[in-house]
């Protein structure tokens, strides 16, 4: 009577196949212990063979011998040359990732612009807190647009913004900044907040 895949046992390691599974249950069978080792670093040969990617792995060998014990359901006694996962092991779930996003109170504007604000508080000059809450409240309004495209009076509520992210004790120099138009923005100038600087885009030279 043939036999279907249906009524077989389930496959442990499906990447493998049926085939490895059943060298694996006959190897679990010989009761000499050096023929059963030999069997078992047949196998595992064999494994190699079919993923011969893993050779390049760091740790193939332990990989390898570690699926062995797998199909075995852990239940094949041989030397295995190395220290192989336990059975518990197999179940557990990793240990969680912790959010490594801190809040952001205004998305559009992104957290650099948070922690430049921040520094920009430091400043004991005025003149040159001032020009980096411009700088600042212009990077916004690129930020702004990049969201908003057909947004208007944008430069009031950026302003806004920006006091609600310094403080009220900064509103007068804040108040100060001039607010370049979009057209002004898009072709004269590119802030970079990484390193605080405002360098011209080069003109393209006519061909």
């Amino acid at each position: 009577m043939q036999e279907y895949n249906t009524q077989l046992a389930a496959i442990r390691l499906p990447e493998y196949g049926r085939s490895v599974q059943q060298l694996v249950s006959y190897c679990k069978t010989i009761p000499d212990r050096d023929r059963r080792n030999a069997c078992a670093r047949t196998i595992v040969g064999i494994m190699g063979d079919l993923y011969p990617d893993l050779t390049e792995v760091s740790g193939r060998k332990n990989i390898l011998w570690d699926h062995l014990a797998v199909i075995a359901n852990f239940e094949l006694d041989i030397d295995y040359p190395c220290e192989i996962m336990k059975p518990e092991e197999l179940g557990s779930r990793p240990m969680p990732i912790g959010n490594t996003q801190s809040n952001i109170r205004i998305r559009m504007y992104g957290k650099r612009m948070e922690e430049l604000i921040g520094h920009a508080r430091t400043i004991e000059d005025r003149e040159e807190r001032i020009r980096l809450f411009e700088l600042i409240a212009n990077q916004m309004k690129r930020n702004f647009h990049s969201t908003y495209k057909d947004a208007s009076e944008e430069d009031n509520k950026i302003i806004q913004d920006l006091v609600r992210y310094a403080g009220e004790q900064f509103r007068d120099d804040i108040y100060e900044v001039k607010m370049l138009d979009a057209k002004t923005l898009a072709k004269n100038e590119q802030y970079d907040p990484a390193t605080l600087v405002v360098t011209k885009k080069k003109k393209k030279k006519k061909k």
